[in-house]
């Protein structure tokens, strides 16, 4: 029982000179600051040093941006093919769900099917590798327009 105040009397104590630790390292890191903080130098530092900071945040942001391209979850199943900005805030993609392709229209709160592919577009234009994904896309939906209104008038 004797040891056992005694610990605490100890740890009391302890707790009580922790301050006085304290204010004399301060006086000793007063003492030890001999730079004057507005100083050529300091500034210097100072900027590099917030330099650095904004380089390594835009480089992680292109990290994260690299790594959830390459991310895929779904495992094969839903592809996105390509896709073309519209305006800043309206896109149109390309995906391939299985064996079917979607046109989709995608803007700030919502997502719409465009158009549902019958031939998918890399089974159009098997011979040719030239021209964009734009160009390809939008041979594939003329030509697809052009079958459906000549459908339609016999």
């Amino acid at each position: 029982m004797n040891f056992l105040t005694n610990n605490i009397k100890n740890t009391i104590y302890l707790f009580l000179l922790i301050p006085f630790q304290v204010f004399s390292a301060e006086e000793n890191l007063v003492s030890s600051i001999k730079t004057d903080p507005m100083s050529g130098g300091y500034l210097v530092q100072l900027i590099l040093g917030l330099v650095v900071v904004i380089i390594c945040i835009v480089a992680l942001a292109w990290v994260a941006k690299r790594v959830n391209r390459l991310q895929s979850s779904t495992d094969g199943y839903l592809k996105v093919l390509g896709g073309l900005n519209m305006s800043a805030r309206e896109r149109v993609v390309l995906l391939q769900v299985g064996e079917k392709q979607l046109l989709v229209g995608v803007s700030p709160g919502r997502i719409n099917t465009l158009y549902v592919l019958n031939e998918p577009v890399s089974d159009i234009d098997k011979t040719s590798n030239a021209g964009s994904f734009s160009e390809k896309l939008s041979t594939m939906l003329n030509d697809s327009l052009k079958n459906k209104n000549g459908q339609g008038d016999s």
